[in-house]
């Protein structure tokens, strides 16, 4: 008797099922799914709770997201983020061309050619994304060079600037509110814990998950967030580098959850400095900026230049349903070499 027949025989043999075959599958799926949880529970001794949200956490960040923030390079033509990028494009050679004489003549060498490439790109019909731009400049064997997606100054050009003399009375300003700035996150966070998720935006990350709560959101200031946490936003306003006004600019609370990757990737561009006050940061986590790895600290500003290839991690840990995100309040900064007329004549082109 061959294989084929003696599986027929025994299959023939078996009694027909009580339960049609979709209740069945139902009725299995919920039986070896409370026996997976009972299981986990007991090898982990976490809360049932804190287990279901862990569950939940995962099949969330699973699901595709519409949207995308800077960080990633898009390949969708209907893209919101990437449509408004091309908007900006058209936007900063428009305002070039109404300003007339008096742009030439308040702007420097740098704004002119910086604008000049915009116009080309636009013309040559080129989407400058991150990834096409990195294969464009050097054939995608050097990925770590300053390589802005958007808009580019010559401008002195260092991945991190915490070695250098610059915003200091802005950081040890920061520094010195800490505790204020502090509780306020806390407030907010709480409330995101307790399930209160006015105000906080989840970015698509693919690996993870990572939410802000933005203050100042490409420009444009949050007032509802701003009210939610006044004692943050009057320390903002005493900021006389923090970048207002312009569609570069950022200003959040940024949280980073354990098993998460934000992926390399280049900043729109190099006119500004983005700087990170660190609020809560455990274990496992660190910033790579063209190849270097740099981990924050509680309290401590860390400042560098996102036009050059950069990523952010946190590693997986044991119980990560319950451990403790990293948070920062993130911030964008004026680049230092810009000038006063430099300023002037930006604000009008990338106004949000």
């Amino acid at each position: 008797m061959g294989i084929k027949e003696c599986c027929s025989m025994f299959f023939s043999g078996l009694p027909d099922p009580a339960l049609p075959f979709l209740p069945s599958l139902l009725l299995g799926t919920f039986f070896a799914g409370f026996f997976l949880l009972f299981f986990y529970k007991k090898s982990t001794n976490l809360p049932l709770k804190i287990i279901l949200i862990h569950i939940v956490r995962k099949l969330v960040c699973l699901l595709p997201g519409n949207d995308h923030d800077e960080s990633e390079t898009c390949l969708s033509p209907d893209c919101f983020r990437c449509n408004k990028y091309q908007q900006l494009r058209v936007q900063i050679v428009e305002k070039w061309k109404e300003m007339g004489g008096n742009g030439v003549k308040l702007a420097s060498r740098e704004v002119e050619e910086a604008v000049g490439k915009v116009e080309r790109e636009i013309e040559s019909n080129v989407k400058v994304g991150a990834g096409e731009r990195r294969r464009e400049k050097n054939g995608g064997n050097n990925l770590h060079l300053q390589n802005p997606t958007l808009f580019k100054m010559e401008l002195t050009a260092n991945p991190y600037w915490n070695d250098f003399d610059i915003y200091t009375k802005e950081l040890d300003f920061l520094k010195l509110n800490f505790a204020i700035i502090f509780k306020e996150f806390v407030t907010v966070f709480d409330a995101l814990k307790s399930g209160d998720n006015w105000g906080w935006k989840s970015n698509d990350i693919g690996e993870g998950h990572w939410c802000i709560f933005p203050f100042i959101d490409q420009g444009l200031v949050n007032e509802s967030n701003c009210r939610r946490c006044p004692n943050v936003a009057a320390i903002l306003d005493t900021l006389p580098s923090l970048m207002k006004d312009c569609v570069f600019g950022n200003v959040c609370f940024s949280i980073l959850y354990p098993d998460s990757h934000i992926k390399a990737h280049y900043g729109p561009s190099n006119i500004r400095l983005r700087c990170h006050l660190g609020l809560q940061i455990p274990d496992g986590c660190w910033l790579e900026v063209a190849g270097t790895q740099c981990k924050w600290t509680a309290r401590e500003t860390l400042v560098f230049d996102d036009s050059f290839e950069h990523s952010a991690t946190f590693v997986d840990q044991s119980s990560s349903a319950q451990a403790t995100p990293r948070a920062v309040l993130m911030l964008d900064f004026w680049h230092p070499d810009i000038t006063s007329k430099e300023k002037q004549v930006l604000l009008k082109l990338l106004a949000p």
